[in-house]
């Protein structure tokens, strides 16, 4: 089958990997402009972009995709389908044009997980099972029929770069195996989604990095673990600040006050608005992430207790 793939982020690379190792055809990826990146804000190209370029594809990069210009090259090139990973929102124009419509590859159970940041909120939530989804293009974001879903469980340790990765290739074995499905003759039938069972996974904030050590112990651990690796969230006190990439609730602690510190040998503690948690992995600004023993070993002097929030 004769693809045009839409994609820009890492999430989207193992799709396009899966697509250029099957038997379809990329004719084409279209990606977002290059954008300013890093600390010079030199612009660079998404990653889809670059592992375009590097496997020789036409690479389309429109500033607008209702553009009459693009639109055209797009006709011009006759795709079958569009594939759309992680991009932007696609214009009826663009998303009707193939004979099989466009196909998106969503990492949630949808009609959970609507929004641009279902993986980071499904840790938020603390939910113990995710998935992805595949379903047909329409005006309604995220809101299209579904034309496969398949379900996995998420360990209590997952953080949002392990649980990334992992549905990234789910996704990408799912959408090959759904185009070999339509390019064999078989007949679809999207299921339309249960609005009943909605749920939103907006786009994150800054302030959300920053954790509440009023919330549950549980709570916070489910917040370090959907920024993990990255962006990180915060604690602080005064100016100092760390970034906690991994936390586990405490065992059998000494009652502290939220923000209250207790520090061990090897060991930090954060009192929480109930159980304490136990810091395992933290990154200083300025500095790669250590063990929470290299960490204490290297900087003695450290507050008795962290800021409860940065919100007031």
């Amino acid at each position: 089958m004769r693809i045009v793939f839409c994609g820009n982020p890492e999430f989207a690379v193992p799709t396009l990997d899966a697509l250029l190792a099957s038997d379809h055809e990329v004719a084409a990826v279209v990606t977002s402009p290059d954008q300013p990146q890093g600390r010079g804000r030199k612009l660079a190209p998404m990653p889809v972009k670059a592992i375009a370029l590097e496997r020789g594809l036409q690479v389309l990069s429109p500033g607008k995709l209702r553009d009459a210009g693009f639109l055209e090259q797009l006709r011009d090139i006759g795709p079958e389908a569009l594939v759309v990973v992680a991009f932007r929102i696609l214009p009826r124009e663009m998303f009707a044009l193939p004979k099989w419509g466009s196909l998106n590859v969503h990492p949630s159970l949808l009609p959970k997980g609507r929004g641009p940041a279902p993986i980071q909120w499904t840790l938020l939530r603390g939910e113990t099972e995710t998935g992805v989804t595949i379903i047909r293009l329409t005006e309604q974001i995220d809101g299209g029929g579904m034309l496969a879903q398949e379900r996995t469980a998420v360990a209590p340790s997952e953080n949002f770069g392990e649980l990334h990765n992992r549905l990234a290739g789910i996704g990408a074995r799912m959408l090959v195996g759904v185009l070999d499905l339509l390019a064999a003759g078989a007949s679809l039938n999207p299921i339309p989604q249960d609005e009943s069972q909605v749920t939103a996974a907006p786009k994150l904030r800054v302030i959300d990095f920053e954790l509440n050590l009023r919330e549950s112990g549980g709570q916070l651990v489910n917040r370090i673990r959907a920024f993990s690796p990255a962006p990180g969230a915060v604690i602080r006190a005064g100016e100092f600040s760390l970034k906690i990439m991994r936390a586990e609730l405490a065992d059998n602690p000494e009652p502290l006050t939220p923000g209250q510190v207790q520090l061990n040998q090897d060991s930090m503690l954060i009192g929480t608005g109930d159980v304490p948690i136990s810091l395992k992995i933290v990154k200083p600004a300025g500095k790669r992430e250590m063990l929470i023993a290299d960490f204490l070993r290297g900087r003695p002097a450290l507050p008795h207790c962290f800021d409860l929030t940065t919100l007031e």
